[in-house]
């Protein structure tokens, strides 16, 4: 049977706790971000062509 390396248990148990939230957090204010950004570029898109249809 194969040992198991404690230490690197050890590690995983302090260190995924703190890992996955920081993971999570950050792809969703990427997440976030990047709707925004998208919603910006579409209004001043349709922004654009309203004005061209006025003129």
């Amino acid at each position: 049977m194969k040992k198991i390396n404690i230490f690197m248990t050890v590690q995983w148990l302090v260190f995924m706790p703190l890992i996955l939230p920081l993971g999570i957090i950050t792809g969703a204010f990427e997440g976030i971000k990047k709707i925004f950004e998208q919603a910006s570029s579409d209004i001043i898109e349709n922004q654009d062509l309203y004005l061209n249809k006025e003129i």
